[in-house]
């Protein structure tokens, strides 16, 4: 039996599509500085599958129409004035 392994994928500002292994599930948000990563556990077997994540700094979306968003986290900055929320995409 293999183990968990663990995978770190960094989003950028707006839309951002993904390749990650089918079984792989969110464990963790990371933050450093101004990075905003998404930690994932997998075992590393299953097939790959395309996911679609969406970061949006100190707003609400107004620009997007790529299918319905679901609010991840929400993260605050240290310096209080900044505000990111990361959203999984479904079609």
């Amino acid at each position: 039996m293999q183990g968990d392994q663990y995978l770190s994928v960094i989003l950028f500002d707006g839309f951002n599509e993904v390749s990650l292994p089918g079984d792989a599930v969110l464990s963790q948000v990371e933050v450093q500085g101004y990075e905003v990563s998404l930690r994932f556990r997998t075992n590393g077997v299953a097939s790959p599958v395309y996911r679609r994540f969406y970061v949006a700094f100190n707003n609400a979306v107004t620009d997007y129409d790529q299918g319905i968003l679901r609010l991840i986290t929400s993260v605050a900055f240290p310096d209080g004035t900044t505000v990111a929320m990361v959203y999984e995409v479904y079609a």
